[in-house]
């Protein structure tokens, strides 16, 4: 891990090298053994629970969990509804105990979706907390945010008050953004959001939210301007404005946080590439928005970034050659 001394290894006993082998050979010898009740279609309890001990030691079996799957629905008790609630509650909590193992297993996830999909009577409210908490271990992994929004699809489905569940989950990911402003699976989820929460309200509400919108990338932009996914987050939120009006307001509010910004930080790479490209985005919205003055800063701001960046002088170059036939200037 970045900023941690490494450690040197030591060289394994003779005992530990032999308990080692104990163990992959116990491994192999159970890896067989469910792979040959899988080629006999053998569908038991005996199989259940072969498969769940093979999956303790390796997720990412997906054919172990494929078969796994089929053993439960090929089990006569699981046409009776409540026993079939009974195994998959247990199911559940057997995924819990492995999940901190492994959580970024796509298999696992999967098979957890299947799970709560065949209940009879899914607590999804509770899986909703559930998750939080898985998040809250590894707030950046994109496997449970995925689990997340699928989970909220099925509490959404059965709500009456659908924009309820919208906000609550726009809500959650400003809290994570505010706890992270790194966490591009927080921002990710709000631009999926964010466009029903828009269409919940009118015109002025909207302005309001575009706002508060404008405010969080700000917040997190200050905090590290280097940072890719507030920018990021800053283009998409251009490209689904209503009008090139709107965009070019939206340019206009980015341009003076920038310059705001460089106040403090007048040598920071992004903020200075983020400001040529919204002064060449406006102009190309509305000809003639850009002075000639603001041209000339783009190609000088060109210039530093030559400089402060010796690595991408190519590209800062091949920009101001663009940038200055476009608006007639020399470079």
């Amino acid at each position: 891990m970045h900023g941690r001394r490494r450690q040197q290894e030591r060289e394994p006993t003779q005992d530990e090298l032999q308990q080692a082998k104990q163990r992959v050979d116990r491994y192999r010898a159970l890896n067989s053994h469910v792979m040959d009740l899988k080629a006999t279609s053998v569908f038991t309890n005996d199989a259940l629970d072969a498969t769940k001990r093979l999956l303790e030691q390796n997720t990412e079996l997906h054919t172990v969990w494929n078969y796994r799957r089929t053993i439960f629905t090929s089990l006569d008790e699981w046409q009776c509804q409540d026993t079939r609630q009974e195994m998959l509650d247990g199911e559940l909590k057997f995924l819990l105990g492995i999940i901190t193992k492994n959580i970024k297993s796509y298999w696992m996830w999967n098979h957890r979706m299947w799970a709560l999909s065949s209940l009879p009577r899914p607590e999804w409210q509770r899986e909703l907390g559930l998750v939080a908490k898985l998040l809250a271990l590894d707030a950046r992994n994109y496997h449970g945010w995925d689990y997340r929004r699928f989970v909220v699809a099925q509490l959404k489905d059965a709500a009456t008050n659908k924009h309820e569940v919208d906000t609550q989950e726009f809500a959650f990911t400003t809290e994570q953004i505010n706890h992270d402003c790194a966490n591009h699976s927080a921002w990710h989820n709000r631009s999926k959001l964010l466009p029903e929460i828009l269409a919940q309200r009118d015109e002025d509400g909207q302005l309001e939210v575009l706002q508060t919108e404008n405010d969080l990338i700000l917040n997190a932009i200050y905090t590290d301007p280097d940072d890719q996914n507030a920018w990021l987050y800053y283009d998409w939120l251009l490209d689904i404005q209503k009008s090139d009006e709107d965009r070019s307001r939206l340019l206009r509010n980015k341009i003076a946080a920038i310059r705001e910004l460089l106040e403090l930080e007048e040598d920071s790479k992004r903020p200075l590439v983020e400001l040529v490209s919204a002064y060449a985005e406006l102009e190309r919205l509305q000809s003639g928005s850009v002075s000639e003055p603001e041209k000339k800063e783009c190609l000088e701001t060109l210039r530093r970034l030559e400089s402060i960046d010796p690595y991408r002088v190519g590209r800062y170059t091949d920009m101001s050659r663009t940038l200055s036939k476009q608006w007639a200037l020399s470079a």
